[in-house]
């Protein structure tokens, strides 16, 4: 079967202000490595059952519609959903993974021992992983450890560590790298290697993403980069953001979904 490099997790608040040259730079930054995206610009098609994604034919790009959903007890991200469709967020982990089952979402354990992840729950309840699709086992921006801070030291290892453990009572479950990016430039830096998937067939494009993500395992090709200096920029972005946007009007700004 054909294969193809994904980077499956980045963040483009696709409802602030990015223009048609924002979209094409962004298409040609994934067309140069062959990487998944996700924002608007060039002609598209629409491909999966109910609009789950946008193939870009001019670059051979394909882009899948994803949210970081925060539940109570850590992040989750869904992808593969419907045009339209989100997520409710701060919900319980299990009300999370029953609105995704109900929208047919593929499900993945992002940065589970980083800030806001699941790992820990995840040990001490691990009949959630039932209905998990794959663990991150890489983050680009996880790379970042700050003593006496929320960024924890050594999370893309425990990820790995943690899927060493379960993977022979949780076969179903795969394993991702991916870039977890916020600056055009780390898009595609981190990628995994999947199996190419079904846009011919709208009504199996969600069980061939599903089946490709679950097919995925330790052995599986992954470029593993560290995005230091995107999770520093990120990190300063979210402070600007809480304490200096909002006090001056920036809240409608920056109210995008991801």
């Amino acid at each position: 079967m054909a294969k193809v490099k994904a980077d499956l997790h980045n963040h483009l608040r696709t409802s602030c202000r990015f223009s048609d040259s924002d979209f094409n730079r962004t298409i040609d930054i994934a067309k140069r490595y062959e990487y998944f995206v996700n924002l608007k610009g060039y002609d598209r098609v629409y491909v999966g059952e109910k609009d789950n994604g946008i193939y870009v034919q001019k670059r051979n790009v394909l882009v899948i519609k994803g949210q970081e959903v925060p539940t109570k007890e850590g992040h989750v991200l869904v992808f593969g959903l419907a045009k339209d469709t989100h997520i409710k967020q701060n919900r319980s982990l299990a009300d999370t993974l029953k609105e995704s089952e109900d929208n047919n979402g593929i499900v993945v354990a992002d940065h589970p021992f980083y800030r806001d992840g699941l790992g820990n729950y995840l040990e001490a309840n691990p009949e959630y992983l039932k209905s998990i699709d794959a663990i991150e086992v890489h983050n680009g921006e996880a790379a970042l450890g700050i003593p006496k801070s929320p960024f924890p030291y050594n999370a893309n290892r425990k990820a790995q560590e943690f899927y060493n453990k379960l993977k022979e009572d949780f076969t179903h479950l795969g394993t991702l790298a991916s870039s977890d990016g916020h600056s055009m430039y780390e898009l595609g830096r981190s990628w995994t290697e999947i199996d190419s998937l079904d846009l011919e067939h709208k009504s199996e494009f969600s069980n061939s993403l599903r089946n490709s993500v679950r097919n995925t395992n330790s052995e599986t090709p992954k470029r593993k980069k560290s995005s230091i200096f995107g999770a520093l920029d990120h990190i300063i972005d979210l402070i600007l953001i809480t304490q200096i946007g909002f006090r001056v009007g920036l809240r409608d700004f920056y109210s995008g979904t991801d």
